[in-house]
């Protein structure tokens, strides 16, 4: 009689894993039929001296045999998941996954970092006991449970009103893991398909109005008396709308012309950002947005004459520095982490009219700022150093080796930027530095 045709890789009908206690007294499952992934059919046994033992026994054969004299080992590396299995196994199985790309080169460690930081509980002493992990919020339900658009959908809707930017993290991550659960056999199609990326950017984001720019120095050199760095790396943020990231990857040899009172307005290179790597805080020698090829990037950007003044002012502050040394240094004398900056700015603005205040908001208001003065969005993109914006160079900036860069010159539009308090201490040559702190 012909038997049944069984699945590559798929258990063999439950009638079939029954064991039987023999006189012994040792529970048997024997020479059991099924499929290796191959396609060939293969019969696994197990014993145990309980019904459980003797299950659990045979599972693990199983798990061997269906795998014989087959070229594919991917389902091994999805870790046998199962709908019941609960959702911080499958969270486990995607982690390891990252972490094999990461040793490969295929993702960097910040990315790494980002990707654990969205699932698993931080450690250490700042750790936030209540912050919103997946592991926390949706690691003790099944991943049938938890696999469903409208559940998905739901739950990234609810956290994307108070949270975005940890719901656009916990959708990356929620969409990769379904990923792994859909090409293990688990679903159809990932139930992540259907589910809209969370909006990032948030209610926060947006531009500085004028009486709010007005306020900016007080709030942050009197709220933060510490990182002295702080207020020259917003007023570096709110003059070119660089990244935070690529603010704290400036050094000295980039800013050119800084040295020579000739040049009203210096020019500066954003060629760099800084991420963590290997344990260590280091600067990257491409921007955020050349990641994938790990290519150069770089662009010039002409500083206003106030910004230009301000970081003379913060040099001179600093005294005799390396060309290669970072601009923004901590207490402690190493480079400025970007938490670490964040945390600072959140005490700046702690208690004041600001307290909204983010990096984000300073590019935003470079970006608002120059498409309304000079009325092309085209010049405000090429400002954040942007590719749709890359032919909008309306100067040309001539290095040390004398090689001709296109340098991005808003610094007309930039200049009413300038802060009021700030403008005016530096009309009447005050140290502006030393009357915020004071």
């Amino acid at each position: 009689m012909a038997q049944d045709a069984l699945e590559p890789g798929a258990l063999p009908p439950p009638h079939k894993l029954n064991p039987v206690k023999g006189p012994d007294g040792i529970w048997r499952l024997t020479r059991v039929r099924h499929r290796a992934f191959n396609g060939a059919y293969v019969r696994t046994s197990g014993s145990g001296r309980t019904r459980r033992e003797c299950l659990a026994d045979w599972d693990a054969a199983f798990e061997r045999n269906r795998r014989k004299g087959s070229a594919s080992k991917s389902d091994s590396s999805r870790g046998d998941l199962k709908l019941s299995d609960k959702m911080s196994r499958a969270f486990d199985v995607y982690y390891k996954q990252q972490e094999k790309k990461a040793d490969a080169g295929k993702i960097t460690e910040q990315s790494l970092t980002t990707i654990h930081r969205a699932i698993y509980k931080g450690e250490g002493p700042k750790a936030k006991p209540d912050a919103l992990k997946l592991s926390k919020t949706l690691g003790r339900l099944s991943i049938g449970e938890v696999g469903k658009p409208a559940f998905l959908a739901d739950y990234l809707e609810s956290m994307a009103e108070t949270f975005p930017g940890v719901a656009g993290h916990h959708w990356t991550v929620l969409s990769g893991t379904f990923k792994i659960l859909t090409l293990a056999g688990l679903f159809d199609y990932s139930p992540m398909l259907p589910v809209p990326r969370p909006m990032s950017e948030g209610g926060s984001q947006r531009a500085l109005t004028a009486g709010e720019r007005e306020e900016l120095c007080l709030v942050i050199g009197v709220g933060q008396k510490r990182a002295r760095y702080l207020l020259p790396l917003v007023l570096l943020i709110l003059g070119t709308g660089v990244r935070p990231g690529e603010a704290l990857a400036v050094r000295w040899c980039d800013l050119h012309g800084l040295d020579d009172e000739s040049f009203a307005n210096i020019t500066l290179h954003v060629g760099g950002t800084m991420v963590a790597r290997k344990g260590a805080y280091v600067r990257q020698p491409y921007r955020k947005s050349a990641k994938k090829s790990k290519v150069s990037n770089d662009f010039y950007v002409v500083l206003p004459r106030w910004l230009t003044t301000v970081l003379r002012a913060w040099k001179h502050q600093r005294g005799k520095v390396s060309p290669e040394a970072a601009v923004f240094i901590s207490m402690q004398g190493g480079v400025v982490r970007l938490s670490t900056a964040d945390t600072a700015l959140q005490n700046a603005r702690r208690g004041s009219s600001l307290e909204w205040l983010q990096f984000g908001n300073l590019r935003d208001t470079v970006a608002t700022h120059v498409a309304g003065v000079t009325g092309d969005p085209k010049r405000a993109s090429a400002q954040l150093g942007h590719s749709e914006g890359s032919s909008v160079a309306l100067r040309h900036y001539v290095d040390e080796d004398g090689y001709t860069h296109p340098a991005v010159d808003n610094s007309d539009a930039l200049e009413s930027l300038c802060p009021v308090n700030l403008g005016a201490k530096l009309e009447s040559g005050a140290d502006v530095f030393v009357w915020v702190c004071s």
